[in-house]
């Protein structure tokens, strides 16, 4: 065992540091910006000038245009949805989902009477001018004040 020497010679060539962050985190906070040095076959941030690994920029840039077309898709999706906005449906759309949404088909009952009719009855009344309903309500009302 005296054959081994009291000091033992270390190789330091490389090591390896596990813990060490990015140097670059520039693409959390905003869409990357590079600079590629053709010359030297480098990748470089443009806002903090870290060297970046050419497949990481380019897969940061495929996760930010992925991020863009996310929320250009969700735009044009509003898009549509506000085109197809039609108000004076809203009330027409909405009895056609009550209508629908009842297994045992149930029947609307008159606002002023109470009485039970099929929508299709709708279809044969009588219809009448928006304004001069509201203006007949606007004088009752101010027969009951006054």
């Amino acid at each position: 065992m005296s054959d081994l020497p009291e000091k033992v010679l270390r190789y330091d060539i490389i090591k390896v540091d596990r813990q060490r962050k990015k140097l670059c985190q520039c693409h959390l906070l905003h869409t990357p910006h590079y600079v590629i040095d053709s010359q030297n076959r480098v990748v470089e941030c443009a806002d903090c000038g870290a060297i970046i690994d050419p497949f990481e920029a380019m897969f940061r840039l495929a996760l930010s245009h992925e991020r863009q077309n996310a929320h250009w898709e969700a735009v044009l999706e509003q898009r549509r949805q506000i085109a197809n906005y039609k108000p004076h449906l809203v009330v027409i759309k909405e009895l056609e989902r009550k209508y629908r949404s009842h297994k045992f088909s149930m029947l609307p009952s008159c606002p002023n009477c109470g009485e039970n009719f099929e929508l299709e009855e709708i279809l044969y009344t009588h219809w009448t001018n928006r304004a001069f309903v509201q203006k007949r309500k606007e004088l009752k009302q101010e027969e009951k004040d006054g």
